[in-house]
């Protein structure tokens, strides 16, 4: 068995930012379009690999808050992002 994928690995197509608590999506991704139609789809890849995420991010920003918000300036300067068409995860998450 390998190791896991580094989370920024794990994340991408998207990037999240913890101050505004928004996920933000590689415009140059190809495979956007249908990730975000199966975003819509309970049980589809898009969705299992949004909530998989998300659980990763509320374990970040208990465990190093400060990786959040690093791994999110690299991507805003490596990556043109866009917001992804879903909800900001909810201020109760940070707690």
């Amino acid at each position: 068995m390998g190791q896991e994928k580094p989370f920024a690995c794990s994340l991408y197509p998207l990037s999240f930012d913890p101050t505004l608590r928004r996920f933000f999506y590689d415009s140059d991704c190809p495979l956007m379009p249908t990730y975000i139609r199966q975003l819509k789809k309970v049980g589809s890849e898009a969705h299992q690999h949004l909530s998989q995420v998300q659980i990763a991010i509320l374990g970040l920003e208990k465990k190093d808050p400060s990786f959040l918000r690093r791994n999110f300036s690299i991507d805003a300067d490596y990556f043109d992002l866009k917001k992804l068409p879903h909800p900001p995860l909810p201020k109760e998450a940070q707690k």
